[in-house]
């Protein structure tokens, strides 16, 4: 069966899941093609409906994504034959979206056994509309079926097709720093994440955290530098230190003596160990993405169930500064609390005390099915059907009661990583929020993250073959809606 993927925009990070699902559809033996909407010229899509002609479009995206997604979907249904199925979180969380006109199927949760499954029942005239995890109309009827078990073990998973991304995507081949995960899930019940639900979705249906052998991961990351530049491997593991011990001493040591790059990952401050982060500094982990959220306790424990402390953020902190790792502290902006700029600037005083490498931040997006989803609407801050957008790095969606204050939380968004920098600028942080400057605020935003991130904390190695699809992303994004 001839397969379409289809993606909005990968920022400068490879959608692993769309490379995940294209090798198990391979492996089962589909034929697999790949658009990206914020790349490849809508002419290159229309070639491949009428030369390929794909029996099912598979599109995977994110709320926010899918609006645009489900547009054009609709006009190549004008045109086109084809069977529609989405994928990806929007699909996972927001089971109603079944009901988008032009919406086929959706996928509620891991694809990997259950596409190709329905894939293959399709082909052979079989019933596709009872494959487990999706749900489908079928004849005027729609289908719920359950979900299937979690994939036991990740090592019985081929390695995701990057070939697919990277022939589309020439500029992403060419990045220096690739991303990788050696594991999947997290049993930590953040408010604001997606795991809460995907776990309470998947009670008793298997293992929540799994890992791949530290060996598969070090023989992908071989694969890699054989073929394309690699500067820099980056692990997107919800919690990559959350692994058994034996696990990454058995994982330092083999990457210390066949790969020896830089390398970066995600960490929780509880899971910070001086002797392991010992261990994975002196094989060569650069920096680390650390959360920290909010500077208010009770916030923090009440609103967004951290289940840290500040102390322990700190210590962290410290851990990691002595052995010369790099931090970018993860924060959340925008609260829906009774005065949610006096949040933002404890969280801001505590990264100010942290010393992060960068101290990111993020306007807080209640997702669908998340507890701070519910946490929002019973507070006021969320009514009806929200607006979502493609990005949580712009504006909030909340009610904060006026223009102004939004605003205030919005340029308090925009300046914050500069002003933990330079510490100095704190006293005058409500002062310069307070202005109409939102537009500026945002081009420094972006330059200051892309400063850190690119060139403070993983030097480009060739500014040659990176620097034009840096500064076309920088654009991009600063029109991202």
């Amino acid at each position: 069966m001839h397969v379409l993927l289809i993606f909005k925009d990968s920022v400068a990070v490879e959608r692993m899941a769309v490379m995940q699902i294209s090798a198990a559809l391979k492996k089962a033996g589909h034929e697999v093609r790949l658009w990206i909407a914020s790349v490849n010229d809508p002419a290159a899509l229309h070639k491949i409906m009428r030369e390929f002609k794909p029996a099912v479009l598979g599109y995977s995206a994110m709320t926010g994504e899918h609006i645009p997604l489900v547009s054009l979907n609709s006009e190549l249904r004008k045109q086109y034959e084809f069977y529609t199925v989405f994928g990806g979180p929007h699909a996972t969380f927001c089971h109603d979206f079944i009901e988008e006109e032009g919406v086929d199927a959706i996928c509620t949760g891991e694809g990997d056994v259950v596409f190709p499954e329905f894939c293959n029942k399709m082909e052979r005239g079989e019933d596709y509309w009872t494959t487990a995890t999706f749900h489908i109309k079928h004849e005027g009827k729609l289908y719920k079926n359950p979900l299937n078990t979690l994939v036991p073990e990740l090592s019985e998973l081929d390695p995701p097709d990057r070939k697919l991304l990277y022939d589309l995507d020439p500029n992403m081949a060419k990045m220096g720093t690739k991303y990788f995960m050696a594991a999947r899930g997290c049993p930590y019940k953040c408010s604001y994440c997606f795991n809460v639900k995907y776990n309470e979705n998947y009670k008793d249906k298997g293992k929540v955290v799994r890992s791949r052998t530290p060996l598969q991961v070090i023989e992908e990351i071989e694969w890699v530098r054989e073929r394309y530049p690699l500067d820099h491997v980056s692990f997107l593991d919800d919690l990559f230190i959350l692994k058994p011990r034996e696990w990454l001493l058995e994982f330092a040591e083999i990457y210390k003596e066949r790969i020896g790059l830089p390398w970066s990952c995600t960490v929780r401050a509880n899971t910070v160990k001086n002797d392991m982060i010992a261990i994975l500094k002196d094989c060569g982990l650069t920096w680390v993405w650390m959360g920290v959220e909010c500077g208010d306790e009770e916030i923090a424990d009440k609103v967004l169930a951290r289940g840290l402390n500040n102390r322990e953020i700190i210590a962290a902190g410290r851990v990691l500064e002595v052995h010369g790792v790099g931090l970018i502290a993860q924060n959340l902006i925008g609260l829906p609390v009774p005065d949610p700029i006096r949040a933002d600037l404890k969280t801001l005083d505590l990264n100010i005390e942290l010393r992060p490498s960068l101290g990111w931040s993020s306007i807080l997006y209640p997702y669908p099915g998340s507890p701070v989803e519910r946490y929002a609407r019973m507070s006021g801050h969320l009514k009806g059907e929200p607006a979502y957008m493609e990005t949580n790095k712009r504006s909030s969606m909340l009610d904060f009661g006026s223009e102004t204050k939004r605003r205030k939380i919005e340029n308090i968004h925009k300046l914050f990583g500069v002003v933990v920098r330079f510490p100095w600028l704190r006293p005058y942080t409500e002062f310069l929020a307070g202005l109409p400057l939102t537009g500026l605020y945002r081009f420094i935003w972006y330059a200051w993250y892309g400063y850190c991130i690119k060139i403070k904390l993983t030097r480009i190695k060739s500014y040659r073959r990176e620097l034009p699809y840096f500064i076309g992303l920088f654009f991009r994004m600063l029109v991202k809606s």
